[in-house]
């Protein structure tokens, strides 16, 4: 089936059933970002948080 055909069946939906549809897709939309992306954040932020730690503990030893 191709988009244009999918866009034609999407048309003919009662209005409810288009809101299930579009929940439907976005839910499989947060699935994939957060299987294809989620891990490089949270890898990312981990990385910063260790930065910012280590900078923090040369500052206390300067003050020191």
């Amino acid at each position: 089936m191709t988009v244009d055909e999918l866009k034609s069946a999407i048309q003919g939906l009662r209005p409810e059933d288009r809101r299930k549809l579009a929940l439907f897709i976005l839910e499989l939309e947060k699935d994939h970002f957060r299987d294809a992306v989620g891990p490089q954040i949270k890898e990312d932020v981990d990385a910063l948080g260790k930065v910012l730690q280590e900078t923090l503990d040369k500052i206390k030893a300067r003050l020191r």
